[in-house]
């Protein structure tokens, strides 16, 4: 239940303070400008980090142990924020930010005690490195892994979707460590990235700037050290095979400006996604292309974290020259991607049909009313041994009541958070029930109609012709990646084999959800979430229907 708190919190936090951190940004002039090799055309604040920062502190405060360790890696992310702001607000010159991150480095080593001593495989089997050494090559991995990190910060949610993905792997594997102080520290960073990512996925409303990639660089690879110097189980390898694409495309950008004769810390367009978008990838598209490369890495990374060191730097050698390979070779062919061949035939087929409006009245008749048929129904079949919930969803049924005297947004706010919070509840109490006292074929057309609602919900928002509806984004890939990882974490007391259909199903309500306020714009949502909580409540707190 602390894990969930804290997720919650830090993602709650991150969104309520963006907005203040952005007015403070603007007035600092702490903004980007386009221009150059700039992917955006306005001027965005780079007020992320801030808001970040924040948002991960306040759990850590209140519920991390005060360990040495906890209290060194905290005071060397305020150490970066804080020259990462300066140099979001007046370009610091190169020495003076290689100052800051080295500060923070000691920081974490010698406060926090966080050190490669071990090098595992790659050197003699069960011998320690001395201080004189280990310190300085703590310092080298934290320096470059942080500066890897912020020079992937190229296109919208990327630096911040890696740096989620990389907190599961290390969440992950720390429970099943069960390092607790580790996973409550990657939920708390990986929750204010979340609150981040939905001002931040393309279009992006604004920047994290250095200090937001800075911290989550930093943060990340000094969890990544402590977890696989903590334990034996784990390669020491792992932090080279989770910040994957980052540390190769920073080596392969370095290097290829070297052998041009330029700075290696030049400015160009030679990043793996400056390169993708080159052969005729969509912003989106290859936001995600490298989304997809990062999960393979951390899928392999989890399945293969105990393997020999020398085995799995082979098998990172052999990753990276297939990656560098595959875009030499686009880039010597001039290869660009050709779409006309197969969506132009394919728009001129449905533009009659989106015209007409044919297909989208059958699609969202099924949203419109299946969304209020599945809360129903989802309510009526809850098992009747429940009090605390109820009881705490009685609280928003009068919320929502008061609320629909108030002004409308506050009835749109409540009854959002309202679903938000019990409909995984709802669903995963409907489904006990269900397996153990309804029959399998009805289970089976129950299931499937919420695959009718998830067609139903794409051909939706693809045919609408409303501009400013629901709109899907890089961070919807992220979303279901996160329920996918936290349905399956390993030894969890719950009853496993029900989560990843519950996480399915809870994503499907919510994007329909979604689809359905953006295009129906009434109050008959308000009304059915009104009705699911109160026969919820009537079955948990008197056992009626």
């Amino acid at each position: 239940m602390l894990f969930l708190t804290t997720l919650l919190v830090s993602i709650i936090v991150t969104i309520v303070v963006m907005p203040h951190s952005r007015e403070l940004a603007v007035r600092l002039q702490a903004t980007d400008k386009p221009g150059g090799r700039k992917i955006h055309d306005q001027i965005m604040p780079k007020c992320g980090g801030l808001a970040m920062m924040v948002g991960a502190s306040v759990p850590i405060i209140l519920w991390a142990p005060k360990t040495q360790f906890v209290k060194g890696l905290m005071i060397g992310a305020l150490i970066i924020v804080i020259f990462g702001i300066a140099d979001d607000i007046k370009d610091l010159k190169p020495r003076v930010k290689l100052l800051g991150q080295t500060m923070a480095g000691l920081v974490v080593t010698l406060v926090g005690g966080t050190k490669i001593n071990d090098l595992g495989g790659l050197w003699l089997p069960g011998s320690l490195l001395p201080d004189w050494a280990s310190i300085p090559l703590t310092i080298f991995v934290i320096v470059g892994i942080t500066n890897a990190t912020n020079l992937s910060d190229g296109l919208d949610g990327l630096a911040g979707g890696i740096s989620l993905l990389i907190l599961l792997c290390i969440g992950y594997l720390g429970v099943s460590e069960q390092n607790w102080v580790l996973v409550m520290i990657a939920i708390a960073v990986g929750g204010s990235v979340l609150g981040f990512l939905k001002f931040n996925s393309y279009p992006a409303q604004l920047f994290m700037g250095d200090a937001g990639s800075q911290m989550l660089g930093f943060i990340t690879v000094v969890l990544s050290l402590k977890l696989a110097q903590q334990s034996s189980r784990i390669s020491v390898i792992l932090p080279l095979i989770i910040f994957g694409i980052p540390v190769l495309d920073t080596l392969a950008v370095m290097v290829q400006r070297i052998i041009q004769g330029r700075s290696p810390f030049a400015a160009d367009r030679n990043h793996f996604h400056h390169k993708l978008m080159s052969i005729g990838l969509y912003h989106t598209e290859a936001v995600v292309t490298i989304y997809l490369v990062q999960s393979l890495l951390i899928i392999f990374a989890i399945v293969y974290h105990g393997l020999n060191d020398r085995i799995l730097l082979g098998a990172y050698f052999l990753f990276a020259c297939m990656i560098l390979g595959i875009l030499r070779g686009f880039e010597k062919a001039d290869y660009r991607i050709n779409r006309d061949w197969f969506l132009t035939s394919l728009k001129q087929r449905l533009k009659p049909l989106k015209d007409r409006g044919q297909i989208i009245k059958v699609t969202f008749s099924i949203v419109k009313f299946g969304v209020p048929s599945l809360l129903i129904f989802n309510a009526v079949f809850q098992p009747s041994d429940s009090r605390l919930f109820p009881l705490i969803l009685s609280g928003f049924l009068v919320l929502l009541i008061l609320a629909c005297f108030l002004d409308k947004s506050i009835l749109n706010r409540i009854s959002r958070i309202a679903l938000y919070l019990f409909t995984p509840f709802m669903i995963f109490r409907c489904d006990l029930n269900l397996n153990a006292n309804i029959n399998h074929l009805f289970i089976v057309i129950y299931n499937s109609f919420y695959l009718i609602m998830l067609a139903s919900v794409y051909m939706t928002m693809k045919l609408t012709r409303r501009s400013n509806g629901f709109k899907s984004s890089t961070l919807d890939f992220l979303v279901i990646f996160v329920i996918i990882f936290i349905s399956n974490l390993p030894d969890v007391p719950i009853e496993g084999y029900l989560m990843g259909l519950v996480a399915v199903k809870t994503v499907i309500l919510y994007y329909s959800y979604e689809v359905l306020v953006g295009e129906l714009r009434t109050k008959s949502m308000h009304v059915t979430i009104s009705a699911a909580i109160l026969i919820f409540c009537a079955k948990g707190l008197f056992g009626m229907i």
